[in-house]
């Protein structure tokens, strides 16, 4: 995709994100040239003419993770419906705001839309003032007349990785090790993305309830050199199976696996091929099918707004082994795909709240 400034906004992003420190212009996916118009008139004739304002998290794009996979979604939405969209990749958390209000300043985005729970309390001031605007938040809840909010059950997604690093942590692998430890990296102290850790632990802890899991937070999405530092200490201190929840800085992680000749564990869309002898599963969410859903609901009319959320029965979180070169023994496969029934049937009902988990994991045990 060509990436350029949008003339038509100029004087606004200069006003807007005037003193903002680091916010960049929006790329847009517009034809830039008569040979892009021509080339873009051959194409199929667009079933819809909207536009669309994309404000990715602070991770930014190249993160094979969160970013890429909402980029992705838009870009399938592009070339089933025709639709235009524009995008700005934050520095930091400071340039939510005047992203938001630089779109929605513009009157021309059918649809914005904001990616991660940090962005909460900017779309909501934005969406207060901008009252004819429609929004999407993806990986946050938000309830208001104007904005779509989807969020999956975190502690869903991580539960079944969860149960594969206490199964295998003392299991006869290649690379694990006798001592009964594992580990789980965040990227920020989120309250959803804690409820991912809890939902990690308590599925290692259903199935081996002795397991010491050691935690850490790498306070940025953008810092693989320190979650590898992060991770490396994990491996030191016997950990041989570790989750990370940590957006780009969770790709350190995999470098740590590979360097101490241990396992690690993909979050989001599948991570499996960046390590395949190293990275076991990945714990799956399908944030490129929620944003092109949004998009889609909007093209044929049926978007509708408030806080929606879905779960492993919905088909939205799980796990994905392919493209790993792990093999897991044959039993552990088949005890994770009998728990994941029994999730999704509803007999079991993942703990979120850390409070909650020493209960859960006392009422809560696999045969």
């Amino acid at each position: 995709m060509k990436k350029m400034v949008l003339v038509a906004l100029a004087a606004t992003m200069a006003f807007s994100l005037a003193g903002c420190g680091g916010s960049t212009a929006p790329k847009t996916t517009a034809a830039a040239s008569q040979a892009e118009t021509t080339a873009a008139e051959q194409a199929a004739v667009p079933i819809s003419d909207m536009k669309v304002g994309l404000i990715l998290s602070t991770g930014g794009l190249g993160d094979k993770n969160f970013n890429d996979m909402a980029y992705d979604g838009l870009l399938r939405a592009q070339e089933e419906y025709g639709i235009e969209f524009d995008y700005v990749e934050p520095k930091s958390s400071s340039d939510f705001i005047p992203n938001y209000r630089m779109f929605a300043e513009a009157e021309e985005y059918d649809l914005i839309i904001g990616i991660g729970n940090d962005q909460l309390d900017a779309m909501k001031e934005i969406a207060e003032e901008f009252s004819g605007q429609k929004f999407s938040l993806i990986d946050a809840s938000l309830d208001m007349p104007n904005v779509s909010s989807l969020s999956t059950k975190w502690q869903e997604q991580t539960f079944l990785t969860g149960v594969i690093a206490g199964l295998c942590t003392q299991a006869d692998l290649p690379k694990s090790n006798p001592e009964n430890v594992v580990g789980v990296v965040l990227g920020k102290d989120f309250p959803n993305l804690r409820e991912g850790v809890v939902g990690f632990e308590a599925g290692v802890r259903y199935v081996n309830p002795d397991c010491e899991i050691l935690e850490a937070v790498v306070d940025s999405f953008n810092d693989p050199g320190k979650g590898k530092e992060i991770a490396l200490s994990m491996y030191n201190r016997n950990a041989d199976f570790v989750q990370h929840i940590a957006g780009a800085s969770g790709l350190g992680v995999f470098n740590a696996a590979k360097e101490s000749d241990r396992y690690a564990f993909g979050v989001g869309g599948n991570q499996n091929a960046n390590e395949p002898d190293y990275i076991v599963a990945t714990a799956i969410r399908n944030v490129d099918e929620m944003v092109y859903g949004e998009v889609k609901a909007m093209a044929e009319g049926t978007w509708i707004p408030g806080a929606h959320v879905s779960g492993m029965a919905e088909g939205s979180v799980g796990y994905s082994t392919e493209d790993s070169k792990v093999a897991l023994p044959a039993d552990v496969v088949a005890a994770v795909e009998e728990i994941r029934a029994n999730v999704i049937s509803g007999e079991l009902v993942p703990c979120s709240k850390a409070e909650e988990l020493d209960a859960w994991v006392a009422a809560n045990q696999y045969k």
